[in-house]
């Protein structure tokens, strides 16, 4: 989308949050060869700043420096990853055809939030949550001075205090190893699917969106197994 649109019209920064620096994002920029600029966060500024609680988040801002929309789970496109047996779909188009929509037509754009809009859209701010951001910081100050005990203790804490917040989660669960976390992502999505009205994401609201994706994984033996239902309900 970024080299199709042009430089000229539309900057693209991609943010990594990842308290792993380089050597845990590195290679997935090396992969991509992107064009557009790439930055690593490692103390998740970018989320405290928006108010975002899970990735990928995007904001659109305009040429005033005005931020226009801000939402969570905004994939570019439709994505599947593969792990032994299983998979996991997610993503889908709506985001990136709202964001063309938006450089094609700025302001007029039917997808653009007035400041009263975004206002009402950013999630609130209690005690609860602010102190659920200093301990999370903390806890990522004793994993960077290499206090593993400690980094547990305030990650397990902070995810107490905001148990919605994804990143807290995903940060900690990190910290036990990349298997570990992605076990756990979709063991929780899995379960919020299943057992509550939620999502993994927030929906956007933006035509064609699907924001139920990412929440179950489908095994070798899934299209089998929905096929032997259809035909006991036909029964």
């Amino acid at each position: 989308m970024y080299e199709s649109i042009g430089s000229d019209r539309f900057e693209l920064i991609s943010v990594a949050q990842d308290s792993g620096d380089p050597k845990a994002v590195g290679r997935w920029f090396d992969r991509a060869s992107p064009t557009f600029r790439c930055v690593i966060d490692p103390t998740h500024q970018i989320s405290s700043l928006f108010g975002w609680v899970n990735v990928p988040s995007a904001a659109w801002i305009d040429e005033d420096g005005t931020i226009v929309r801000s939402n969570e789970g905004t994939y570019p496109g439709e994505s599947t990853v593969r792990f032994g047996l299983g998979k996991v779909r997610f993503g889908d188009n709506s985001f990136a055809r709202a964001t063309r929509d938006w450089i094609e037509r700025g302001a007029d754009s039917e997808h653009v939030w007035s400041s009263t809009e975004l206002a009402e859209r950013l999630k609130p701010v209690d005690d609860d949550t602010r102190l659920a951001e200093a301990t999370f910081k903390l806890a990522l100050h004793f994993e960077a001075v290499g206090d593993s005990e400690r980094a547990l203790k305030h990650f397990a804490a902070a995810q107490r205090l905001a148990p919605d917040n994804w990143i807290y989660h995903r940060q900690g669960w990190t910290h036990r190893g990349a298997l570990y976390a992605g076990l756990k992502v979709l063991r929780r999505s899995n379960h919020l699917q299943k057992n509550t009205d939620r999502s993994f994401y927030d929906p956007t609201g933006l035509p064609g969106e699907d924001f139920r994706r990412f929440t179950q994984p489908e095994w070798l033996w899934t299209p089998a197994v929905r096929r032997f239902k259809q035909l006991l309900g036909r029964q």
